[in-house]
């Protein structure tokens, strides 16, 4: 069928829904060219959208807010919806700990609301300021907390979902306790909507601390400093509700173009905030380390903490964020590896880091996406992850743009079988690949048996 036709048949099924032909960038500045974007309101927009996708057999894609690091967004011929009107607070259960809400609540506005009420939703990405809570499950994202908290897969009660045929389901419980059954709750947080639309979702919520804590800047003359104080302090016990590193780069993008005169050292700084009674032990750790410290705000240096991404990206337009895991006793190497790999390609790497649970972010900077090291660099640190025993994402999601390193991880650790059935759950749920196609453990699959190229020589940028 002619585009121009296809498109035309569906505006006028859909015409009571507000509608655009437009391209956009994500954070990455990766192209998203759709036939037509859609800006349902309600659950029963998205039931129309979807289904009349599936009779023209046209992909739909979700965006949030389009903060992607992992290329989950790219659209070409397809539908998107933008979920920015479905974006009110319907519930906050203080009795049951939930809030219920549509999916383009922004992360860091609902704990805006709930902290009023003294309660809050801790696994709060850098990102919260900008990320949808439907970008967060779906991608089952982390953050500066989830060295205590978990990640947001922790924090998902129920949902209730779109499935590409059409229908809407709930799954899972507005109660901690549930044995009902399967868990298919957990199928749909962290698939990157390949298997289904959420249009509302239950959230637990916890009080916020009682005290207020203990935070310290910690200037570092090594990243071994840093990781030796979190090996000492975790051995002790000691309960961190942040371990956030950055190094002397990072520091400097943040200050030249925030102007937030954030002191540093040449191997960079290491945020710890642990409760108040800890703080003998944490002082005590510093002390035998011999290093330099300053006691801060927890809100304001973790504020300064989230502008990171943002002045990476004002200082390298197409700089890639690369989010890797490691076992903490394999930190070192990880770091030494990585540096090894910045001289050898001659490319700068800046660092940032959830130093307490092992998740490395190394910032690739380049001046042009095209520079051919920035794809082996991506793959190398990955697979670098892998084989020391760790994971090829943390919290930034597979997309497309590590289909292929998935596939590695999971033959190396798991085996193959466990990617089939992956795959297979794909096309029980979804066979007519509509959602969210090509990407994701779709992709990795196709990738590993040799079938599809699309994960490889990902780089591009608008134009």
């Amino acid at each position: 069928m002619n585009p121009d036709s296809l498109t035309e048949r569906i505006v006028t099924e859909l015409d009571e829904i507000q509608h655009s032909r437009e391209s956009r960038t994500d954070f990455l500045n990766l192209p998203i060219n759709p036939i037509l974007v859609f800006y349902p309101k309600d659950k029963s927009d998205v039931i129309k959208i979807v289904t009349v996708a599936k009779k023209y057999k046209v992909p739909v894609v979700v965006w949030g807010s389009g903060t992607s690091l992992a290329g989950h967004l790219s659209c070409e011929g397809c539908i998107l919806l933008d979920m920015k009107y479905m974006n009110r607070i319907l519930e906050i259960n203080d009795v049951e700990w939930y809030v219920r809400v549509q999916p383009g609540v922004i992360l860091g506005e609902l704990n805006g609301e709930l902290r009023k009420r003294g309660f809050f939703i801790p696994p709060e990405p850098a990102s919260s300021f900008l990320c949808t809570v439907g970008g967060v499950i779906s991608n089952a994202s982390g953050g500066m907390r989830s060295v205590r908290y978990g990640t947001f897969k922790e924090w998902v009660l129920r949902l209730e979902v779109v499935l590409p045929n059409g229908e809407l389901v709930t799954v899972g419980e507005p109660f901690v306790k549930n044995r009902a059954g399967y868990d298919l709750l957990h199928l749909f947080v962290g698939s990157e909507g390949t298997l289904g639309i959420i249009t509302e979702a239950w959230l637990r919520i916890t009080p916020l601390p009682p005290e207020k804590p203990f935070t310290v800047l910690i200037y570092l003359e090594r990243f071994e400093e840093g990781v030796e104080v979190i090996k000492r302090l975790r051995r002790q016990g000691t309960i961190l509700d942040v371990a956030e590193y950055m190094d002397e780069t990072v520091v400097r993008a943040i200050n030249k173009h925030f102007n937030t005169n954030l002191n540093s050292s040449s191997g960079g700084v290491l945020i710890i905030s642990t409760p108040p009674v800890y703080e003998r032990r944490v002082t005590d750790v510093l002390d035998s380390l011999n290093l330099r410290f300053e006691r801060v705000d927890e809100e304001e240096i973790l504020s300064i903490r989230a502008l990171s991404g943002v002045a990476l990206k004002a200082e390298w337009r197409d700089r890639v964020s690369e989010d890797v895991v490691v076992p903490l006793g394999y930190l070192d190497v990880a770091y030494r590896e990585i540096k090894k790999l910045e001289n050898e390609y001659g490319v700068r790497i800046a660092l940032l880091a959830h130093l307490g649970d092992g998740n490395l972010h190394p910032n690739i900077l380049v001046e042009s996406r095209d520079d051919e090291r920035l794809q082996v660099l991506y793959d190398r640190i990955g697979r670098l992850a892998v084989d020391l025993g760790g994971s090829v994402s943390g919290e930034h999601g597979i997309g497309f743009m590590k289909a292929e390193l998935l596939a590695y991880q999971i033959n190396s650790h798991n085996g193959l079988e466990v990617l089939r059935i992956m795959s297979d759950i794909k096309r029980l749920i979804d066979p007519q690949n509509q959602l969210n196609p090509n990407k994701f453990v779709q992709l990795a699959w196709n990738l590993w048996e040799g079938r599809s190229g699309h994960g490889r020589g990902w780089i591009k940028t608008e134009g």
